[in-house]
């Protein structure tokens, strides 16, 4: 296995057995493992979600844990690879004997991973992952519910709809140019959450052009959309990608609107595009300035640990664990009967309602995320503004 596994620098951990003799609430230990993209195309979020989880992990051990028992957090990189991703979780489930797992960062592993946990009854909480058949469709085709998949992250199925809907109240525009990332699922699914929106608004979308994320140069597809002069140019990609798209159309003369998904949710993506991606749109499970109280407290605590603005991944991995820890804590683990404390996790999961960075916090009956969404802008100089808030239905 070429994972690389990270144990987390974190003394205290959760989980399923008594470490050692004696079995005392001081001993008990609450495992769980994570599987993000620390490297890879997906290494611009899988770093930030493993931050805002370690800074939950060492707040939670420090005030004594979940019902005195501590946490242990892995941080494994499965390199964006979806077969990496599988046989991680394979590992943390069947050796390791994590109770439950986070991730993977990206919807293409995510694919893999996620059926693999729902067979063998463990509880796994999607952090990032934003595309189709993700909860609670796991195992799509299958008409199956998955009941132990869950998701924190804003789906693009919400988020790209509420994002052009914005944009074309605001702002009226007649075409658009779809440039989408067609060799993974993350940016596929995005592509066609957009052809299947933009009609309902008004929009003519005259072109979707087709590229694969790995080659080097894009330039020649983006030629192709601006000489289309459309008024919005969509962009369903992950990684740099969308920066290289931007910086790549202006500098060819284009002064159009940029829509785009999860992908553009990170202050690497809006620092790389610079001055190229200012008023770069897209809806964000999350936004810095958000008023409610929890988020306060974990912006500033989050920049006393790492000198720096956590972003909407470091705030849904950060949510992820608090979500877990609330669970537990009211699971009634045994710490004896692993399969056992599994079901009991999640069946606490589906009742979890906590005040979050996100805001208020609860799963829907389907397991994902009801929550606000915010719309947001990138400023041009590597962080975003906001545009709209849009209330939980």
């Amino acid at each position: 296995m070429k994972g690389l596994r990270l144990v987390s620098c974190l003394a205290a951990a959760i989980v399923l057995a008594a470490c050692g003799g004696g079995g005392a609430a001081s001993a008990k230990v609450i495992k769980l493992g994570a599987i993000l993209s620390i490297t890879g195309a997906g290494g611009v979020y899988g770093p930030q979600s493993r931050d805002g989880m370690n800074l939950a992990v060492k707040q939670i051990n420090a005030s004594g844990g979940v019902n005195g028992a501590t946490i242990k957090l892995t941080i494994n990189d499965d390199a964006s690879l979806q077969p990496q991703a599988q046989q991680l979780a394979q590992t943390l489930i069947q050796q390791e004997q994590d109770l439950a797992l986070l991730g993977p960062t990206l919807s293409n592993s995510a694919v893999a991973a996620h059926p693999l946990a729902e067979r063998l009854k463990t509880p796994i909480l999607a952090v990032s992952t934003t595309g189709i058949h993700i909860v609670p469709d796991c195992n799509f085709p299958s008409t199956a519910p998955c009941q132990y998949v869950f998701r924190d992250s804003l789906g693009e199925q919400t988020a790209i709809p509420d994002n052009i809907q914005s944009y074309a109240a605001d702002a009226h525009p007649k075409t658009g140019v779809l440039l989408v990332a067609q060799d993974d699922k993350f940016s596929s699914d995005g592509g066609l959450i957009v052809q299947n929106t933009v009609g309902q608004y008004g929009i003519t979308l005259k072109k979707t052009i087709k590229f694969n994320k790995a080659e080097a140069d894009l330039s020649p597809y983006v030629t192709q959309a601006v000489q289309l002069n459309p008024d919005v140019i969509f962009i369903t990609s992950l990684g740099g990608i969308p920066a290289k798209i931007m910086t790549e159309a202006r500098n060819q003369g284009w002064k159009g609107q940029f829509l785009g998904g999860n992908g553009f949710n990170t202050a690497t993506v809006s620092k790389d595009a610079g001055a190229s991606g200012k008023g770069a749109r897209s809806a964000s499970a999350w936004y810095l300035g958000n008023t409610f109280p929890s988020n306060a407290e974990f912006v500033t605590a989050f920049k006393a640990e790492y000198g720096h603005d956590p972003d909407q991944f470091a705030a849904q991995g950060y949510t992820a664990i608090k979500v877990l820890a609330d669970a537990a804590s009211r699971a009634n683990l045994t710490f004896s009967d692993l399969a056992g404390d599994r079901d009991r996790l999640r069946a606490a999961m589906e009742t979890v309602n906590i005040q979050t960075p996100l805001g208020p916090f609860q799963f829907t009956a389907s397991h994902d995320v009801k929550q606000t969404v915010w719309i947001i802008a990138m400023d041009g100089n590597g962080g975003f503004t906001l545009v709209h808030e849009i209330k939980a239905s």
